[in-house]
């Protein structure tokens, strides 16, 4: 099958970006042939390049979906280059892993005819104005969680085009680590072995629940002897980027938070830890962060949004808090102090839910299952 496909950023630092990759690899190790255009460029572009039949960067990528005529008119004009090369591909599908990128796949539907599949990896929504046309137009939809789906069915999108695929990911590049891997990674990072480590991976921004965190981290008052907090990533949505890194540094408690900044390489610092933390305040549509810490063997401290209870079920329920709630946080972490020794089988029982439920597999299996669906309609019609 030849599929054109899309990415707004191809930057590793997102977990839609590491999504979006690894599902054109899996596409690609499947026998497909996966064609990319691309808004703004990042260390993912080698990568993509290697796999897909075609990598095209444009300079615009996304419609705003604006409410004037003339903003409108402006910004189809300057979607050409991504309309002519993306039925230049002439594709079996046109498969958009962003709503904001549905437009243009659509106007290039009309020059090289195929089915537009677009994969929710959010629950922003275009307003009334567009969506009744994007419900008619698009042959399917594809929803990261079941809340996400919820989300944009509540705006008006046909349910009976909406499939939830739950993300997933490859476990063999998330391994379970155990006792050695533990000691190997706080080697490499320079922390003091036998002491609790709870680690944040992703942005640090306020929606993410970094300052909910420290707040909680605070409550716990813990020694440097004691205990360490790794706070994985950089500021993303904040102008003065070193300003709110230097507001966070005023909240962290002294000696015992260290800020190890933005690296492609996460799976050494979950090694390092005790404890993943997943403290957002907003509503996550999925939470990836949340599948890669549980396949090294970590139990994941998680907000109540989103859709991250969806991930966080069964026994791992119990290690949910709510939205915001600092002593609640605290309350978890301190339970999961010395879960080796009390509940030696945590570590696999994590690992394994994400292995029964969060594969790469089991999403693409489904990403391939929505897109016969949409050419069956496409063929019917």
């Amino acid at each position: 099958m030849n599929i054109l496909t899309n990415v707004h950023r191809a930057q590793s630092d997102g977990g839609v970006e590491r999504s979006a990759f690894q599902t054109a690899r899996e596409l690609t190790r499947r026998g497909h042939r996966v064609n990319l255009i691309y808004g703004q460029g990042g260390d993912l572009v080698p990568e993509f390049t290697r796999i897909c039949a075609s990598v095209h960067h444009v300079r615009y990528s996304d419609y705003t979906f604006p409410q004037s005529r003339a903003r409108a008119l402006v910004e189809h004009l300057r979607l050409l280059p991504a309309v002519a090369l993306a039925a230049k591909c002439r594709p079996d599908v046109y498969y958009m892993n962003r709503t904001f990128a549905a437009e243009w796949a659509l106007q290039a539907a009309k020059l090289s005819p195929a089915p537009v599949v677009c994969h929710w990896r959010g629950t922003q929504t275009p307003g009334d104005r567009y969506l009744p046309s994007l419900s008619s137009k698009i042959s399917r939809f594809i929803a990261n969680s079941a809340f996400t789906r919820h989300a944009w069915l509540a705006a008006g999108i046909d349910p009976a085009k909406a499939d939830v695929v739950h993300n997933g990911i490859d476990p063999t590049e998330y391994p379970e680590g155990g006792a050695a891997e533990t000691e190997a990674a706080r080697a490499a990072l320079d922390i003091p072995q036998g002491i609790f480590v709870a680690v944040f991976v992703g942005r640090l921004d306020a929606e993410k629940g970094v300052e909910v965190l420290l707040d909680a981290w605070r409550r716990m008052n813990l020694s440097p002897g004691e205990a360490q907090l790794l706070l994985v990533g950089a500021p993303v949505l904040h102008g003065d980027q070193q300003a709110y890194l230097q507001h966070l540094s005023a909240l962290a408690p002294p000696g015992t938070v260290r800020f190890l900044g933005a690296r492609g390489d996460v799976v050494t610092p979950l090694h390092a830890a005790d404890v993943a933390v997943v403290p957002s305040t907003w509503d996550e549509p999925f939470g990836r962060v949340v599948i890669e810490a549980l396949a090294t063997g970590r139990p994941v401290a998680g907000s109540r949004v989103g859709g991250i209870p969806e991930i966080l079920t069964g026994p791992l329920e119990r290690f949910l808090f709510e939205r915001g709630d600092a002593a609640g946080l605290a309350a978890v972490l301190s339970g999961l102090r010395g879960w080796q020794e009390r509940e030696p089988d945590l570590g696999h029982q994590c690992a394994a839910h994400v292995r029964e439920h969060f594969t790469l597999a089991r999403m693409v299996d489904g990403i391939e299952a929505s897109i016969q669906r949409a050419l069956g309609a496409s063929r019917s019609s």
